[in-house]
């Protein structure tokens, strides 16, 4: 076998192009399946060495170097000089453990985004034993014979074999971002070390096919590539964080920095009232409030909840190619959405032919839309873009033989399609003429026959089939250096999905609103508006009244009208930037190689699966299985449910925090026994509280997910309303239900007053102190189901969520065994109850949620009062 990657793109360039497989080992029928298999193996797959995003030891050693990590670091050394061995081992167990759990949920998180990645890997259509099929791009080899059209990904470096009407977009190699023509020509002047974007026969990996058709012989692959060559640049750049995760790092700074500093007043005045025995005594407590504050399981929430979320998309139908997107799609506040697939089926109907009274139309419209098409016959049927198989499958059915005229009538130019131009023409050789034939929207197809206005009878059709919602197509024919005539017009219907109304409402409901951009027809586009439910009246404003609009006008339309017609991709992508300018949270859905610039340009680009072009799901965040315009409204629904996840998560964190301080200030002030030992705190944080932490994380969405406005996209983690729920409402709660225990136990054994609990034996203060810690788990069980949504029975219900309900058990177990077995025990500082004392768990649960549902009803309550009494103040009032 020939060196295959030793052929540089400036002599293939000189070398006419049937030399080119000469020179790269191949053939016009294309490798071998047994040569391509062994060039794979010799060469690699096809993908660009990127710099892996997940680097194991780096992500290992990250988890124990972070800032609450390195707080508990601090704590176990001041331990370790205190004279408190266990204790010191016990904190590094929790480093350690914590670290080794967020090192798996991490890489569980990346291993999710890797799959949904190559479900929407390129594919690429590949000649082999002179047949043709469709691969994954990474299986490319050089010399393989590939076959591109407008709206591909070129996958790999490449030379032309022949082309027709070929041109790329290359700007996201050279920045140009006008298209340039390729065509396969020898051209003697190329060198050797010429770049690949410079010479006019080559396709580099990673341009887009905009137009036209190609046949080419793959000569780089992988790292090799062009496209290769990009990745290694991009090795030492670093992608910034996203808002969430700067929120929780944020937080992860407040918090330890709170905890540093309590823990340093903490030590002062425990040294000054003389609490502790000694100053180690006072080191070692001083260390219990910094443990008591650390939130050890708040940082492998975010990979979790995330990862948990991709999954949960993709089984919605939503393959997730940008982790971050699932938070941004949740504080969506306008869906620039598409028409044709999206809205409706896409399922291209030929309704009827329309004929002018230009002579011999019927004749002329049917050579016209057959042979202006670029579908392709295959042993499997007609394939290619929707239309243009609906075109055939029509002419098929009229009696018309499509491969003899195909094969008989020979295309000798070719404009294909673009959204600029709105049209296709082809000039082909039909019996001894050559002739120009046109299909494509009604108004560029008359502009282009030099007409002002179309045929009467035409023209007022043309307006009851748009106010129908149909889609109309206009066939024009004629000699190549004379007069278009216009011969017909084919009437097309596409049916509206039937879930798109109900989801347009749950948008309306959700505070989002639904604007249509569409290169359709005005007539057809507000058809359509109305009947799906996106306004009762749609005001449609056409791409030419936008080029006649500034931008402050053209906002001020959109805020007044929610259907755009006859739009263009630039107009497409200058109504995003204006709506992001306004602080609108942007998605935008595409599947065409023209709409790439706008589903960049968008907070979340959303591509069509099905339909969609290979250029339009790179550019995308979000890729859509099923193209349907409900799919969107479920990611929105899950990234909601996702930032609602990790807040119930951080609440719940945090509410056995505050209930783990609240102890060591009571021994402080009050100077009674220590009512939580430290190792019990640790417990509690790593031991019973991760799990059903966890479980909050992957809660299903409340069926009031979207009943609300849209959240600001900066709207902090821990906001004001959390903040006072979490740290005056749960959190003193669960302090009280823990120190209650407490009291419970003091009593049976004697006490009547604080004074008398320095006389009891060590063996109740060591009893109360595992009561205190069986009071604050049982409270963190009510928690759990304070965290969840709607009403009591449904907060209580566990079928919603399976993880509810093994997640307690697995709570209730580890208390179980840290009080009951011995060596267990011993370590964490319990001691032995009697059986009874067991039932805190489900006391403290009871009582902890039923105090909060109390508390929640009366804030309720006041605060309703509260808005009737300002509104009564307001009706009062004298008018100025």
């Amino acid at each position: 076998m020939i060196d295959t990657l030793g052929v540089p793109a400036g002599r293939l360039a000189r070398a006419r192009p049937e030399e080119r497989l000469a020179l790269l080992g191949s053939r016009p029928s294309g490798l071998a399946e047994s040569d391509a298999l062994a060039r794979l193996r010799a060469h690699g797959l096809n993908e660009p060495d990127e710099p892996s995003r997940f680097r194991p030891l780096k992500s290992f050693a990250g988890q124990f170097t972070h800032t609450l990590a390195l707080l508990l670091w601090f704590a176990a050394g001041l331990a370790f000089g205190g004279g408190a061995p266990e204790l010191g081992a016990a904190i590094v167990a929790v480093v350690v453990i914590n670290g080794v759990f967020a090192f798996v949920q991490t890489h569980r998180a990346e291993r999710v985004v890797a799959a949904l990645m190559r479900s929407v890997r390129v594919r690429v259509r590949v000649v082999r034993d002179a047949v043709e099929r469709t691969v994954g791009a990474e299986q490319l080899v050089p010399g393989d014979v590939i076959r591109l059209t407008a709206g591909d990904v070129v996958p790999a470096d490449a030379a032309l074999l022949a082309s027709a009407g070929l041109a790329l977009d290359l700007s996201s190699l050279t920045g140009e971002s006008s298209p340039v023509a390729r065509e396969a020509t020898a051209d003697p002047s190329a060198r050797d070390d010429d770049h690949e974007a410079d010479i006019a026969s080559a396709l580099p990996a990673g341009a887009a096919v905009t137009s036209g058709t190609a046949e080419a012989v793959v000569f780089a692959t992988g790292p090799r590539s062009t496209l290769g060559q990009v990745a290694k640049l991009t090795a030492g750049v670093l992608c910034g964080a996203s808002v969430l995760e700067e929120q929780i790092r944020a937080l992860s700074h407040t918090t330890a920095l709170i905890a540093g500093i309590a823990g340093g007043v903490t030590l002062a005045v425990v040294s000054l009232l003389g609490v502790a025995p000694s100053f180690l005594g006072a080191l070692v407590f001083c260390t219990g409030v910094v443990v008591a504050l650390v939130p050890e399981g708040l940082l492998p929430t975010l990979s979790v909840a995330l990862a948990v979320g991709a999954r949960r998309m993709a089984a919605r139908g939503v393959a997730v190619r940008r982790l971050s997107a699932i938070e941004v799609v949740g504080a969506v506040t306008v869906i620039c959405t598409d028409k044709t697939g999206t809205l409706t089926e896409n399922s291209v109907e030929v309704v009827e032919l329309v004929l002018s009274s230009a002579p011999s139309a019927r004749a002329r419209a049917l050579q016209a839309l057959v042979l202006c098409n670029d579908a392709r016959m295959t042993p499997s049927g007609f394939q290619g873009d929707r239309l243009d198989v609906a075109l055939l499958g029509f002419a098929t059915a009229e009696g018309i033989d499509v491969q003899d005229w195909l094969s008989r009538h020979v295309r000798l130019e070719d404009d294909a399609f673009s959204a600029d131009r709105r049209l296709m023409r082809v000039v082909c050789r039909v019996g001894s003429e050559t002739r120009q034939l046109v299909k494509g929207a009604p108004e560029a197809v008359a502009s282009l026959a030099g007409l002002e206005a179309l045929p009467t009878e035409l023209d007022a059709l043309l307006v009851r089939f748009a106010g129908q919602g149909d889609r109309v197509v206009l066939l024009a024919e004629g000699p190549t250096e004379g007069p278009l005539s216009v011969v017909g017009m084919v009437r097309l219907r596409d049916p509206i999905r039937a879930e798109v109304p109900n989801a347009i409402a749950s948008c309306h409901a959700a505070g989002i609103r639904v604007v249509m951009l569409t290169g359709d027809h005005p007539r057809t586009a507000r058809a359509v508006a109305k009947a799906i439910g996106l306004a009762n009246d749609p005001e449609v404003t056409t791409g030419d009244e936008c080029d006649g609009l500034d931008d402050r006008a053209l906002f001020t339309r959109i805020v007044r009208g929610d259907v755009f017609a006859r739009i263009r991709p630039e107009t497409k992508l200058r109504l995003v930037n204006i709506l992001k300018r306004r602080g609108e949270v942007v998605v935008v859905t595409g599947d065409g190689v023209n709409d790439a610039p706008a589903l960049r340009a968008a907070d979340v680009g959303v591509a069509m699966g099905l339909r969609g072009t290979e250029v339009a799901k790179q550019a995308a965040d979000l890729v859509l299985a099923d193209d349907h315009f409900a799919t969107i409204v479920a990611a929105i629904e899950e990234g909601r449910s996702i930032f609602a996840n990790i807040q119930r998560f951080a609440g719940y964190v945090f509410t056995s925090n505050v209930a783990e301080l609240v102890p060591f200030l009571l021994f402080v002030v009050a100077r009674v026994p220590l009512p939580l030992a430290i190792v019990q705190v640790l417990a509690i944080d790593l031991g019973t509280d991760l799990v059903p932490a966890l479980a909050l994380g992957v809660e299903a969405p409340s069926k009031d997910t979207l009943n609300a406005p849209p959240r600001p996209r900066n709207a902090r983690l821990l906001d004001r309303r959390l903040g006072f729920v979490t740290f005056l409402r749960r959190g003193p709660i669960e302090a009280a239900v823990g120190l209650l225990a407490w009291a419970a136990y003091f009593a049976s054994a004697g006490a009547r007053s604080l004074g008398d609990l320095p006389r009891l034996p060590v063996e109740v203060a060591r009893g109360a102190s595992t009561l205190t810690f069986l009071g604050i788990v049982g409270g963190q069980i009510g928690c759990l189901f304070a965290h969840r949504d709607g009403s009591v029975k449904e907060r209580l219900g566990v079928r919603d969520n399976p993880w509810i309900l093994p997640s307690i058990l697995i709570e209730i177990a580890i208390a179980l065994a840290v009080v009951c077995i011995p060596g267990l025990r011993l370590l964490f500082a319990m001691w032995p109850v009697a059986p009874v004392w067991l039932l805190t768990l489900p006391v403290g649960a009871a009582l902890f949620f039923a105090t909060d549902r109390v508390l929640a009803r009366l804030s309720r309550s006041l605060k309703g009062r509260a808005c009737r009494a300002v509104r009564a103040r307001g009706s009062s009032r004298p008018p100025s």
